[in-house]
């Protein structure tokens, strides 16, 4: 019953996709010359679509970091970016990274920092949610551990590339945290840090999820604290119908009857990624802000505003990451 009504509230009384500021991406988006962009999740279905609004202002150059692919898949997506995008030339890299494990993170990084000079623009995008429980490779609450540390340690290992780029003529670096209104259905207190490592079993799939996203929420709060240099925002794309939800609907009732009602709620991908797409090139992006479609600051629920959790969780992280960056 507790899920039921958390799922309602969020479905029925959370975040639309028709509000916020006026913001067209063919329009409003400006030049991204000479500009480097890394997308998380890039070769899913709104990771894709930021690649494709971002590629039609020619940057110099498009990262997609998501799952190994075969080469013939890594084409494909390719070669779709280019034609959707308009943009023939586009140079573009696909980076296999797995976000359930820090070596692999350490080792794309690495790989990243070795052939690169630059970072304008870096969308932390991919995600989960299931109800399975499991743990990373390294022993982390899965969703937490893919949703939000592995995003820590993959900024954390990329922010002096980032800090360099903030030193530049004319720079205006972003890292923008795709967070949901899914936080909402956190469970009390926010984050359940005796709990992390481990599958947590006992906490139901939608406290789960909550929990990284709120997680997501400090994230960006933090980061902009800490490194002023850089505009951070966590944003909410909206309700979109994704491969996340398809797979839901196969291991969840919820999803599954509720499914018929989605088309009253949700928008196509293409609408859902405009607020991606304004909080990484928009003017009027305030650091550390979290925003739901398009641009709307403040709707966090109660503890998504805690910076005593935010503080918290950036020390816990600190320490958890030890050795690793």
């Amino acid at each position: 019953m507790a899920d039921l009504q958390a799922m309602s509230r969020v479905t029925l009384f959370g975040s639309g996709n028709k509000a916020g500021v006026n913001f067209d991406p063919a329009r409003d988006i400006p030049s991204l010359a000479e500009k480097v962009i890394l997308v998380t999740g890039g070769a899913g279905d709104l990771g894709k679509q930021v690649a494709i609004e971002l590629a039609r202002h020619n940057p110099r150059r498009i990262y997609i970091a998501d799952l190994p692919k075969s080469d013939d898949a890594i084409k494909a997506l390719n070669d779709a970016i280019r034609q959707e995008s308009g943009n023939s030339d586009l140079p573009l890299t696909y980076l296999a990274i797995d976000l359930a494990s820090f070596d692999s993170i350490q080792k794309v990084a690495a790989k990243f920092k070795e052939t690169e000079d630059r970072l304008d623009i870096c969308v932390l995008n991919a995600g989960i949610m299931r109800v399975a429980s499991g743990v990373t490779k390294d022993g982390y609450e899965i969703t937490f551990g893919i949703n939000y540390l592995g995003h820590a340690l993959f900024t954390k290992l990329l922010m002096p590339t980032m800090l360099h780029t903030a030193t530049l003529e004319g720079a205006d670096v972003r890292v923008v945290v795709v967070s949901s209104e899914g936080h909402a259905m956190a469970p009390k207190g926010g984050i359940l840090f005796d709990k992390l490592k481990g599958p947590c079993e006992d906490v139901k799939y939608f406290a789960r999820y909550g929990q990284s996203k709120i997680a997501c929420i400090c994230l960006a709060r933090e980061l902009a604290r800490e490194y002023p240099q850089i505009t951070t925002a966590a944003v909410h794309p909206g309700r979109i119908i994704t491969g996340m939800a398809h797979g839901l609907r196969k291991e969840s009732w919820l999803f599954k009857i509720t499914t018929p009602l989605s088309p009253l709620f949700c928008v196509p991908v293409a609408v859902g990624v405009r607020n991606h797409l304004w909080a990484a090139t928009a003017k009027d992006v305030v650091s550390g802000k979290y925003y739901e479609p398009v641009g709307i600051p403040d709707k966090e629920s109660p503890v998504g505003k805690d910076t005593e959790l935010s503080r918290k969780l950036w020390e816990w992280t600190s320490n958890e990451l030890k050795g690793r960056v």
